[in-house]
Parts: C-alpha cells; sequence; structure tokens
C-alpha cells in the first residue's frame, strides 16, 4: 500500500475523524499480504500520531488486529503494547515484535497489571522471569506455573517458528477485506455515533446489553428484540439493521459481534454485502413500523383480555 492509498482514505470524506482513519489504515495494512518495509513506515506515521485521538475501542481493536502480525510496525505496537490493559492484552500475550527488553521495559514503566498479562506469554528470558517472580503476586505465579506445564523449555522464548505458507482461506479473508474497503460507504452509516454504539454492544459478549440499545434504537419491546436477534442471522435482523442507515461493514461488525465469524469465506462475504446494500431504507423502516403496529395491536389485544377478565371477576362477585 502506497502513500497516495493511505492519502486517499483521510481524504475520503473531506477529513474523516481520527477513529475513522485508524480503522481504515489499520484494516487495509492487514489486507496486504506481504507488506514492504515502507508500507510498515507509512502505517506507522499515520497512525501512530492518531492515538491519542482515537477511542479507546478502536484502539482496542487496532491492538488485537496487529496482535499477531510479524512485519507490523513496531514503534505502534509499542505504543499499543502501553496502552490500558484492556487495550494492550491482545499484543501484550502474542505479538512476535515484543522482545525480552520490550517486556521489561513495558512492565517499569506500566506495573503489575501489565506483568500479569505478560506472564502469560511463552516465557524463557532469565531477567524477564526474574522481574515476573520479584512481584510476589499470586496471579503472576500461577500463570507462570500453568505456562510452564505446556513449555518445553528448551527453545528461546521470544523467537518465532518460521510463518505457514499463506492458507487460501486467509487469502479470501484478506480479499473480503480489501472489497470492503474499496467499498462505497466504507463503514460510514447514516449516523454513525448510532452504529458505534450499537457495534460496541454486540462486542460485549452480553447480548441483553445490545438488545436494550437496539430495542431503544428500533423503537421495539426488548421481547419483540430478543426474538429477532435470538434467530441468529436472519433476514428480519438484516432489514432491522438496514432501517437504521447501518452501513454494511457496521451491519458485519454487528452480526459478528453478537454470533462469532458469520461469513467465513470470500462468497458468503460477498453475498451478504451485495443483498445488504439492495436493502431500500425507506422500505426497512416501513417494515419496522409494521412490526411496531403488530406489537401495538398484540398489547391492545392483552389489554382488552385482561379488562374482560376483570369484568368478569367483578360481576362473579357481585352475584
Amino acid at each position: 500500500m502506497k502513500y497516495p492509498e493511505f492519502r486517499a482514505l483521510e481524504d475520503r470524506n473531506g477529513g474523516s475523524k481520527a477513529d475513522d482513519l485508524l480503522t481504515a489504515s489499520i484494516t487495509a495494512f492487514c489486507c496486504v499480504a506481504r507488506p514492504a518495509r515502507s508500507d510498515a513506515q507509512q502505517l506507522e506515521d499515520l497512525a501512530v500520531p492518531l492515538l491519542a485521538l482515537a477511542s479507546p475501542r478502536v484502539r482496542r481493536h487496532a491492538a488485537a488486529a496487529l496482535s499477531e502480525l510479524p512485519h507490523a510496525p513496531k514503534r505502534l505496537i509499542l505504543a499499543l503494547a502501553e496502552d490500558e490493559i484492556d487495550i494492550s492484552a491482545s499484543l501484550l500475550l502474542r505479538s512476535p515484535l515484543l522482545q525480552a527488553t520490550d517486556l521489561i521495559d513495558i512492565i517499569a514503566r506500566k506495573g503489575v497489571g501489565h506483568a500479569r498479562v505478560i506472564a502469560r506469554r511463552r516465557l524463557a528470558d532469565p531477567e524477564l522471569l526474574r522481574i515476573l517472580h520479584g512481584f510476589d503476586d499470586r496471579a503472576i505465579e500461577n500463570a507462570l506455573a500453568i505456562r510452564s506445564h505446556f513449555d518445553t523449555g528448551s527453545d528461546d522464548s521470544m523467537s518465532q517458528p518460521p510463518a505457514a505458507p499463506e492458507s487460501p482461506r486467509l487469502r479470501e479473508t484478506r480479499e473480503a477485506l480489501k472489497a470492503l474497503m474499496r467499498s462505497g460507504d466504507a463503514g460510514h452509516s447514516s449516523d454513525q455515533a448510532l452504529a458505534d454504539r450499537l457495534i460496541d454492544a454486540a462486542l460485549l459478549e452480553k447480548t441483553t446489553a445490545f438488545e436494550q440499545a437496539f430495542s431503544a434504537a428500533l423503537g421495539l419491546d426488548v421481547d419483540n428484540v430478543k426474538r429477532i436477534v435470538g434467530h441468529g442471522l436472519n433476514a428480519e435482523l438484516t432489514i432491522a439493521l438496514a432501517s437504521l442507515g447501518l452501513s454494511a461493514e457496521a451491519a458485519h461488525l454487528i452480526l459478528t459481534g453478537l454470533f462469532g465469524l458469520v461469513h467465513k469465506d470470500l462468497h458468503s462475504l460477498r453475498l451478504f454485502v451485495q443483498s445488504y446494500r439492495q436493502i431500500d431504507q425507506d422500505k426497512a423502516q416501513m417494515s419496522v413500523e409494521r412490526w411496531k403496529t403488530e406489537e401495538n395491536s398484540q398489547k391492545l389485544r392483552q389489554k382488552l383480555r385482561e379488562m374482560a377478565q376483570d369484568y368478569e371477576n367483578n360481576a362473579r362477585r357481585v352475584s
């Protein structure tokens, strides 16, 4: 990926927000199967200054996306690794770029919270282990003990096995991401704040939080929303997402947060994106309004049944 392409991402909407630009640039970098050193340098120059402006959610996504890449920019990895623990954990656990000296420096600056996560890595460096044991912390000692059961201890903890050839599935996934990045909506919903709230709720791994946020956005009862979401990926859920003006990328992120990897190959993802974009938002909103009408009719019928039951009960008492 060349610098003009990064600039194109930045200029797409006449100056996008830090969250949008950071997400787009890192996603685009991850789509490159074998990035050159210049690609990594360009990403570093663009992304590092954005970290201070980006939201915790986007920084957390960035750390997770880069956590297993051996060619990610080192300065960007170090900056994210020293972020709050819920953001940096994936890097501290898995990044092949973090050497023993890097981990020691991170522990010295960030303290026991980061040390507890680092203790779960495969470790053999004597100085690093000495520092970890020096905390005399039960969580660290337990992590080191558990880790020792799985390690032979004969190889260098910081060395990584040669990278395996890229699988067809991985290539398809990268192409699918590229297709999303090239798309016209490119992750921008008509109400981006609403999209962000729903994505955050879906990623919490607490379905109730999403159901409540989705219910408020649609104006439907939570029970009705539970019925829609409870069926997994289905036409009603897709229509409901489209009615809110969510982009294909936002809808896909929500579905992934709720149900895991719902589109496991390029073909199924393309079909989803194409079919989702064919949904007319006005018609989708009409469908939601029809659900509201049915919902209100059910409430009215229930209320009438309750009134009739109360009348019968009062009549029996009078007689």
